[in-house]
């Protein structure tokens, strides 16, 4: 680092990441977030067929790009499994119960700051640049403050298309703390259910009541909260069986430093991203895969989690090195400005004069400007707020 200005080696130190957490949960947040970017940037791309000839065998990447989206899944499994684990542990006997006004202050702290910052920054960028969405009301307006990101006329689709999963997210946060007396291993079990119940309950709901309803109205219908708790229930399972680790039996949660347990959650992972491909035109007729299928992706990734924590030696290697640890500390930021990044690489008036793979031109060029952005989103919104979370704790 030679010769870099301070500023730059102050900015690049910073990007370390923090003792508090778990490199390889952060190096998997930092996967869910790339992962969702390249979907985006295959759908920009136009959908291209992406196979590759490997020792006589023809490797087809399409259904890994076109899951992408499997991302956000990934993101509510792990929120359920890392803001559960404290209230398991103090269920457990092993900390005292989390303060709930804390634990909603560094929540609040953590999700609206950057999200706030990029709303004005886009609503800037659409009252100077023609053609850009914004807002056509107050009550749109209002709504966007609130991240009412739901079906008219209770919410409204949002200007960026990512932030319809944020209030999912903070849903979970306001609801998890009445939920912490099941965190027990066996209460935990009937959580599950609970959540598997509402699920179905919710999206069956869904599919019959807005059976004609445009696509983008049923996918952001069915996913609300209700509609995601098998993610969240399968993270909060994963936090149970954490907490209580060396009291469970050993068939229950094997050892992860054997590798099976990880071995078998990436295995449930790749099968579920090329299970759906084939059958997504079933997805959306209340047909079982419709109510399976997240299940099955949220099991797999529950198992890489604790896997990953037990000192699974691949799954560390996967997404605890300093890449996907990078990824993961910038995760929030990146997840929020690729598609804008996409969006304007895509409207420029020289990208059609680009040859050659979209696809390849879409990744080369928006992802080094998206990760740019991110650090400067998490430098200078993102983590002054997690300090001041850090500071309020403390005192």
């Amino acid at each position: 680092m030679r010769g870099l200005p301070r500023i730059v080696k102050t900015w690049i130190g910073s990007l370390r990441e923090d003792a508090s957490h778990l490199r390889v949960l952060t190096g998997v947040r930092g996967w869910a977030a790339l992962w969702v970017f390249m979907y985006h940037a295959w759908s920009y791309a136009k959908h291209p067929p992406l196979k590759a000839e490997l020792f006589g065998w023809t490797l087809d990447l399409t259904p890994f790009f076109s899951m992408g989206i499997a991302g956000v899944t990934i993101f509510f499994v792990l929120s359920g499994f890392l803001l559960a684990t404290p209230f398991a542990q103090w269920q457990a006997g092993l900390r005292r119960r989390p303060p709930l006004d804390r634990y909603y202050l560094r929540r609040v702290l953590r999700v609206f700051p950057a999200y706030y910052v990029q709303l004005a920054i886009l609503l800037a960028v659409a009252a100077w640049v023609p053609g850009q969405p914004g807002m056509e009301d107050v009550g749109t307006l209002f709504r966007h403050l609130l991240m009412l990101f739901m079906p008219p006329p209770l919410g409204a689709y949002p200007i960026n298309g990512v932030w319809w999963t944020l209030p999912i997210e903070f849903g979970f946060y306001l609801v998890l703390p009445f939920l912490a007396f099941l965190l027990t291993p066996w209460r935990a079990v009937w959580l599950l259910f609970g959540c598997l119940a509402v699920m179905c309950l919710w999206r069956h709901g869904v599919v019959v009541h807005l059976a004609d309803a445009p696509m983008q109205m049923r996918v952001s219908a069915a996913y609300q909260l209700p509609g995601s708790m098998d993610a969240f229930g399968m993270g909060m399972l994963a936090a149970v069986l954490n907490a209580n680790r060396v009291h469970l039996p050993p068939w229950l949660l094997p050892p992860a430093r054997g590798g099976l347990l990880g071995l078998l959650g990436i295995a449930l992972v790749l099968a579920a991203i090329y299970w759906l491909p084939d059958r997504r035109a079933e997805y959306w007729n209340d047909n079982l895969i419709f109510y399976t299928w997240t299940p099955a992706l949220s099991l797999g990734i529950a198992a890489v989690l604790l896997a990953g924590v037990g000192g699974n030696g691949a799954v560390q290697k996967l997404f605890g090195n300093r890449t996907m640890v990078f990824l993961g500390l910038v995760s929030y930021s990146l997840y929020l400005w690729h598609l804008p990044v996409l969006t304007w690489l895509v409207a420029a008036s020289w990208y059609p004069s680009l040859t050659g793979g979209q696809l390849a031109w879409l990744l080369a060029l928006a992802l080094p400007v998206t990760l740019a952005i991110s650090m400067v989103s998490y430098l200078g919104v993102e983590r002054p707020f997690m300090r001041l979370r850090r500071n309020e704790r403390a005192a």
